[in-house]
């Protein structure tokens, strides 16, 4: 009995998988190529955020563009719109990352372990010098933030939940070392930290002075403030 075989069912020697015993196995380029790409992705994608946070440091959100943010950083518009749709998404990003440093800051400065037997003052002045350097440091982002949130207020909310860790962390650490009952403690505590970010939010947005977020005495004040509202010994 002969049996026909296909043409068209037959694999070709030249498309034909590679056997598993083939002497000369298949190299995957991408797994070679890919990488560096990524890399240099990554790397312009980091190069433009730390470009539109420095601009947004000295400019209000509206008067920096697209391309400014590019040429602070040397690539084109083209490549900032190959990462992101527009300004908007640029900026949803960068919050992003802000606040990612912000909460690890947070959470890494700010944990019980760390201060022990501190006395309650100097608590109080390391947070306060914490927190105006963090607003200082973070300020275009935490402006922005503010005046998208009239119309967004989700904009505000990663700032928010941010300030309400500080201040659980602050309550833990201060009112079992101040005097009194507990309770009224905490609502002190509460209340100055109500204070100290309305402080820093209107230092942010207008800066009036006397004492602005880039002066040195501010967190010394602040901590005067704070420490004599609790009845702190200087």
């Amino acid at each position: 009995m002969r049996i026909r075989i296909r043409k068209s069912a037959m694999q070709s020697p030249i498309t034909s998988a590679p056997s598993t015993s083939s002497p000369f196995p298949r190299v995957d380029t991408t797994s070679i190529l890919q990488p560096p790409r990524q890399r240099r992705a990554r790397e312009t994608e980091q190069a433009l955020l730390a470009a539109g946070r420095k601009l947004l440091a000295e400019r209000d959100f509206a008067a920096v563009s697209v391309a400014q943010i590019a040429a602070a950083c040397q690539v084109s518009v083209g490549a900032f719109y190959g990462r992101f749709r527009d300004k908007m998404a640029f900026f949803d990003a960068l919050r992003t990352l802000v606040m990612e440093e912000s909460d690890a800051s947070v959470a890494r400065y700010m944990a019980e372990h760390r201060w022990g037997e501190v006395p309650a003052r100097q608590i109080v002045e390391k947070t306060m010098r914490f927190l105006v350097n963090g607003c200082h440091n973070n300020r275009g982002v935490i402006r922005a933030s503010l005046k998208h949130s009239s119309t967004r207020p989700e904009e505000w909310l990663p700032h928010q939940k941010n300030g309400e860790e500080i201040v659980e962390r602050l309550v833990a650490l201060l009112t079992p070392r101040l005097p009194g009952p507990a309770e009224a403690n905490e609502v002190r505590v509460r209340f100055a930290m109500q204070m100290v970010f309305g402080m820093l939010v209107n230092a942010v947005l207008n800066n009036p002075g006397p004492l602005r977020l880039d002066d040195e005495r501010l967190s010394g004040e602040m901590t005067r403030m704070v420490a004599c509202y609790l009845g702190l010994e200087s």
